[in-house]
Formats: C-alpha cells, sequence, structure tokens
C-alpha cells in the first residue's frame, strides 16, 4: 500500500471513531461520503440521497433552510429513536465544492437555554387572554364614550394603548422564542402580493396621519403571483413602515413600493426622515436594539421587530436590507418568483 493511501486509511478510521457524524456534501447537498458515527445518528443520510429529502421528516423546512443555506447552527434529532443532535454545515469549502455536514450531542448549556426558551413562550401565552380580555373591554368602553365624562374616557384610552403595546410586546416574544427552537413557519400557498402589501400601509394611515406624516404607496400593475405567507408578508411590511413612523418627527413621508426585480419581486419601505442610528445600519436587525431619539409614548414593540421580519423573508428564501443616511432610509425585500428553487447557499436576489 502506498504512502498517500495508507495516510488515507488511517484518516478515515479517525474520522469512523470519532462520536460526532460527520458527512461529506456536494454543491447540490446530496451526501457524497459519511461516517461511521453517522449510521447511528443519521442513518437516513446514506450515499447519493439529498439533505433535504431525508431529513424532511425530522426539521421542518425552517430549520433545514437556516442550517443548510444560513449556514446557522440549529438543533434537533433525525428520528424517534436516536438523540438530540446539534446540526451545523462548515463555513469553508473543501476541495471540487464539497461541505462538511457535522452534528454532535449538545451540551448542558443548551439544554438550559431550551428551559429558559420554553418558559418564556409559556409565559407569553399565558399572558394572551387576559389582554385579549382587556383590550375586548377597553373598546367596549370607547364605543360608550358618550356616557363617560373626560376623565373616564382618558383612562379607557390609556388601557387600549397599553394593553395593545403588550399585545405586541407578547406577539413578538413568541415569534422570537418560536424562532429559537426552529419552529417559526410560514404557511405558504400561491397569490398575489399586492393585497398585503397594500394592508399592511393602509392599516398605518390614520396613526401616520395623527403624527403629521404621510405614506404613500406606488406598486407597479400586474405583479406575478408567487408562493408566499400573506399573513407574515403583511406582518413585515406592516413592521417596517410602522418602524419608519414610530423613529422619526412629523412631517416625515413614507413610501411603499414594490415591482419586479432580478427574477423576484422588490418591496422597498423608504422614507425621508433621520436615518438610522447604527454603524453598520445592518444592526437594527439584532434583537432588542431601538433607535435614538423615540418618542416612547409611541413604542409599539420589544426592539425584536427587524429580527422577526429578517427572518421571516428569510423563511420565504428572500433576503432583506438596508440603507440608512442623515436624509432617511430604505428597507428592501426581495422574495424570489420560485420559492422551491431557491435552495442554493448563494440565494439570488439583491445584495
Amino acid at each position: 500500500m502506498s504512502a498517500v493511501l495508507q495516510g488515507a486509511q488511517i484518516y478515515k478510521e479517525i474520522l469512523d471513531r470519532l462520536p460526532s457524524a460527520i458527512i461529506m456534501l456536494d454543491g447540490d447537498l446530496r451526501v457524497v461520503w459519511r461516517n461511521r458515527e453517522t449510521e447511528s445518528l443519521a442513518p437516513q443520510l446514506s450515499a447519493g440521497v439529498s439533505v433535504y429529502e431525508a431529513l424532511s421528516t425530522a426539521a421542518n423546512e425552517e430549520k433545514l433552510d437556516r442550517l443548510l443555506l444560513r449556514g446557522e447552527k440549529v438543533m434537533f434529532s433525525a428520528g424517534p429513536d436516536v438523540p438530540l443532535l446539534e446540526w451545523l454545515v462548515n463555513e469553508e469549502t473543501l476541495t471540487q465544492g464539497h461541505l462538511l455536514l457535522l452534528a454532535w450531542n449538545p451540551d448542558i448549556t443548551d439544554e438550559l437555554v431550551q428551559r429558559r426558551a420554553t418558559f418564556a413562550m409559556a409565559a407569553a401565552h399565558e399572558l394572551r387572554s387576559p389582554l385579549t380580555a382587556l383590550i375586548g373591554f377597553a373598546e367596549i368602553l370607547d364605543m360608550e364614550r358618550e356616557s363617560l365624562n373626560p376623565a373616564q374616557v382618558e383612562a379607557a384610552s390609556i388601557i387600549r394603548t397599553n394593553a395593545l403595546y403588550l399585545q405586541s410586546l407578547v406577539n413578538d416574544i413568541l415569534d422570537l422564542t418560536s424562532n429559537s427552537f426552529g419552529e417559526l413557519t410560514l404557511n405558504l400557498a400561491p397569490g398575489e402580493v399586492e393585497g398585503p402589501i397594500r394592508e399592511a400601509a393602509e392599516s398605518l394611515l390614520e396613526n401616520a396621519g395623527q403624527l403629521d406624516q404621510t405614506i404613500s404607496l406606488e406598486i407597479e400593475p400586474g405583479l406575478p403571483m408567487i408562493e408566499f405567507d400573506a399573513r407574515r408578508l403583511r406582518q413585515v411590511i406592516q413592521n417596517l413602515a410602522q418602524n419608519a413612523s414610530v423613529h422619526n418627527p412629523p412631517g416625515t413621508s413614507i413610501k411603499v413600493s414594490a415591482g419586479v426585480r432580478d427574477d423576484g419581486i422588490l418591496i422597498a419601505v423608504e422614507d425621508d426622515g433621520r436615518g438610522i442610528p447604527f454603524d453598520p445600519p445592518d444592526l437594527a436587525f439584532s434583537s432588542f436594539r431601538h433607535g435614538g431619539a423615540i418618542d416612547f409614548s409611541r413604542m409599539t414593540g420589544a426592539g425584536v421587530g427587524l429580527t422577526i421580519a429578517k427572518r421571516l423573508v428569510e423563511l420565504h428564501r428572500g433576503r432583506i436590507s438596508v440603507e440608512s443616511s442623515a436624509g432617511g432610509s430604505r428597507f428592501e425585500v426581495w422574495l424570489p418568483l420560485d420559492h422551491a428553487g431557491a435552495t442554493t447557499r448563494s440565494l439570488p436576489g439583491p445584495a
């Protein structure tokens, strides 16, 4: 046996004895080779199979996208009789464009994080019912305002405003913890994006008018149908437009537009306000960050809205980006025309 072959055999024996699964993938995310431990931890990952297809029954699309497209670490079990594993695709590309997929048993720190996230989700769920009741009774009082004195009308308004704020906060926490579990998912269906975009913009017209701000809408006619989650897209656009309002002074103009760009639909939310106080602006997508000079009486969330918006766009296999200066900000959301086809690690769309 030559020295090269002998060396290769030694490396193979070392990899086979490691207590973790090591899987080599080609550019199409199909298994080229696996070590011995993979047979017990993820037996369905045999040579030639697509990782997406093989793991589709063990993990939802969101987790697989985070793992294989976004290069994030995720946690799931490959089957009912195998342990919970952490999964990660090595950032470095091997020769011939191959990738390494790794899976191993998590440590106790991850278990504690999971427990905290479970508690946060349970607490948020428990808060939903009393908040719904508070909002409902506040709205009843608002309808009966003619029979109330001015102090009672003001009190009812304060109750409703704060209950709505708490409801938004609870929803943000639920989305954020669902995302940490890899359970933030979409209800995809073919449809036209114009409706949800228009609804999101129009839902903010009244509040913007009270703040002496304007919201305009410019949608390119004849936009093609795509596969998307209408409720979640409306949430993304509403969040971006609402941020543009909350973080800017009276007189700000906010524009929502949509058109076809690079085999996808590009949705933009831009304003002529003060800009984002982060350098680089992408830091706005980090959790629990608020821009400067905020009127806290207009706060509507916990500072995680943009984080959730980014994740929802990524779930659509799209991209979100931001440009900002002292003269205003522009957020761009790009969604692929072909959701199923956007499954490469280098996603198309704007940079």
